[in-house]
């Protein structure tokens, strides 16, 4: 029994042992079988991975095949970008950029109501600023190609209007023309109608013009024989009338030689000194607003002494007209050419004052008429005045000027030595025979003043 028990107890052992070998055994597969499990499961991720790259791969070949007919039209070409590039995108750029380089009508915009469309024509107007910049890929090219498609596409109509209406008006100027080129030719005919009746009054014309020639020649033949006859019976007549002409100037000049009279021999005074104070240089004289006198105009003061002889004692000029009267300045240190002697005085003398009863004289005043000069000669001796202004100043005191003499001359001026000169001599004669006084130049600027 003890013996038996001992077996069981190995036995029991044994099967113990076994078992705990069989869960171990059993936990250690089951632990494999985790591993495995999750192997397979990595396996199958990784499969189906592959898959999708397989799948994409497969995709991206066949778009690169799509892309390579797409844009070489062969599916067996190599697209290379720098090739691509130097072979398609830049001449297509070159010759877009041609384009817009080119005189296109983008002043045509403002026909365009699209707003969209104006902006695309503000795009082109950037682009074309903007040219030189390549783009880089495809797409740029077609959009752009599309924006200027946009942008003229608009204009086509309004092109194609304008030609209908062009071709109308060329229709219209046609008819136009084939009525205005049957007008002209009627209008030519007529013309050429009235050139043949005008050719023929011509030829009618120089007829009667043949005639009327013969007919006036032969009036200028009379006419001749009596221009003849008159220019001998006016050469008989002249040679009378230049016999009593020689006979009537000899007794003129008979009458009239001693009438030439200078100045100095023919001046009379024009009035006199009623009241002078030579030490504040003013004298008054008898004349006055109603005599005609004028203010600046100069008189030479004088008195005559025993003998008729007269003494040149100032000049003075007038500053101050009345009514009867008028206040003069005594001009202070004056060179005077006496009238008569031709000596010069220095006036006034401080021993012999200008005083009342003084007379005085201007050949250019005259209280009753105006006084007219003529002016012999052109050559002047003085250094203060040329001819015109002389003259000017003739004329601010109230004298006329004229250019030749007549029986109105009241002065003949004596320029120079207009007195030696041959040309001047028979005018002299002439203003002798009209009883005019002479004058010399330097007698005339003394009473015009200097």
């Amino acid at each position: 029994m003890a013996k038996g028990g001992g077996s069981a107890t190995y036995y029991m052992v044994g099967l113990v042992f076994a078992l705990l070998v069989a869960l171990t055994l059993l936990y250690v597969a089951y632990n494999q079988n985790q591993e495995v499990e999750k192997a397979l499961a990595k396996a199958r991720e990784a499969e189906a991975k592959y898959d999708r790259e397989h799948k994409a791969v497969d995709d991206v070949t066949k778009e690169l095949h799509e892309a390579r007919r797409l844009i070489t039209g062969r599916e067996g070409d190599v697209i290379v970008y720098e090739h691509f590039k130097t072979t398609h995108l830049d001449p297509a750029w070159k010759k877009l950029d041609e384009i817009l380089g080119q005189e296109w009508i983008s002043d045509d915009v403002r026909n365009v109501q699209d707003p969209a469309i104006k902006a695309v024509w503000d795009s082109l107007n950037k682009h074309k600023s903007e040219r030189g910049q390549v783009p880089a890929n495809l797409t740029t090219v077609i959009n752009e190609l599309y924006e200027q498609l946009s942008a003229v596409i608009q204009i086509i109509p309004r092109l194609r209007y304008d030609r209908i209406a062009a071709m109308e008006q060329v229709e219209t100027m046609r008819g136009n023309s084939v009525r205005d080129l049957a007008a002209k030719q009627h209008e030519i005919d007529e013309l050429r109608g009235e050139k043949n009746t005008l050719t023929d009054q011509n030829i009618q014309i120089a007829r009667n013009f043949d005639i009327e020639k013969k007919r006036l020649q032969d009036d200028k033949d009379n006419i001749l024989k009596e221009r003849s006859r008159l220019e001998r019976d006016f050469r008989l007549e002249e040679a009378r009338l230049a016999s009593q002409v020689s006979q009537l100037e000899g007794r003129i000049e008979d009458l009239t030689k001693q009438q030439t009279r200078s100045f100095a021999e023919t001046a009379s005074n024009d009035g006199e000194v009623v009241y002078a104070d030579a030490g504040l240089g003013y004298a008054w004289i008898d004349l006055g607003r109603r005599h005609g006198l004028r203010r600046n105009t100069r008189f030479q003061v004088y008195q005559v002494v025993k003998g008729g002889m007269q003494r040149i004692k100032g000049v003075i000029e007038v500053r101050r007209v009345d009514e009867d009267m008028s206040q003069c300045a005594i001009i202070e240190n004056q060179d005077v050419k006496h009238p008569i002697t031709g000596e010069i005085v220095h006036v006034p003398d401080p021993n012999d004052p200008i005083v009342k009863g003084d007379l005085i004289r201007n050949p250019f005043f005259d209280a009753e008429a105006q006084r007219t000069f003529v002016f012999l000669g052109s050559k002047l001796q003085n250094r203060y005045y040329n001819l015109q202004e002389i003259q000017r100043k003739l004329e601010e005191v109230g004298a006329k000027v004229d250019k030749q003499i007549s029986t109105t001359t009241k002065f003949v001026v004596l320029l120079g030595e207009s007195e030696e000169d041959a040309d001047m001599q028979e005018q002299i004669k002439q203003a002798a025979r009209f009883g005019v006084i002479f004058m010399r130049e330097d007698e005339l600027l003394e009473y015009l003043g200097r």
